[in-house]
């Protein structure tokens, strides 16, 4: 019994076409035929194996570029604005704030109960045009006091304030010069011992 050499199909000896295809029957030995059969399956394999490489190639290497465009995201990205631009951008906003907020509004407390107790030379806190205050500084005043101590900053400036009882306060005071130029500006000491003064009293 020989094998169709184009099919693999078993026909007879003596039989000089394929019965399932048709093609012409060689003589082929059995073995040879075994062989042509495995080296079919062979490529077949092979075949398959190089496509499996081919989608695995694809798949590593569109990884690879999806990494490398996050990362040039990454590094074209803006930088953002310092912290400490921001800090004082903001630290400006609040001093202009606390400035406006303490000038125009009169704290119900007398000014008069707040006056006991001023330093000899007519000031609550004598340098805090010039120094940082601590906690030490302020420590034995009370809120009112701390209203008067605040507004003081301002009053140094021969600010106006709107506020009657203040006005009529710093009136009294021998150093007091009524300036209506004056604007609010301080120096960054001074608008640092606002902030914290205010603080303070928000705290009692």
């Amino acid at each position: 019994m020989d094998l169709c050499t184009n099919c693999g199909e078993k026909v007879n000896e003596s039989s000089k076409f394929c019965p399932n295809c048709g093609s012409r029957v060689v003589a082929v030995d059995q073995k040879n035929m075994t062989s042509t059969q495995e080296t079919r399956i062979d490529i077949k394999k092979n075949r398959s194996k190089k496509k499996l490489l081919v989608v695995v190639g694809s798949l590593i290497g569109l990884l690879i570029v999806i990494s490398v465009t996050l990362i040039v995201k990454d590094f074209s990205k803006p930088e953002p604005k310092s912290n400490v631009t921001v800090t004082k951008t903001i630290d400006q906003s609040k001093d202009k704030v606390v400035e406006n907020k303490d000038q125009a509004s009169p704290d119900h407390n007398s000014t008069e109960e707040n006056s006991h107790d001023i330093s000899s030379s007519d000031y609550f806190l004598p340098a805090s045009d010039k120094s940082v205050m601590s906690e030490e500084d302020v420590a034995n005043l009370t809120k009112g006091q701390l209203r008067l101590a605040r507004n003081e900053i301002y009053a140094r400036h021969g600010y106006v304030f709107k506020s009657e009882d203040l006005q009529t306060y710093f009136s009294s005071k021998s150093w007091y010069q009524p300036d209506q130029s004056f604007d609010g500006s301080l120096n960054e000491i001074e608008k640092e011992n606002v902030n914290f003064i205010k603080a303070r009293e928000d705290s009692l």
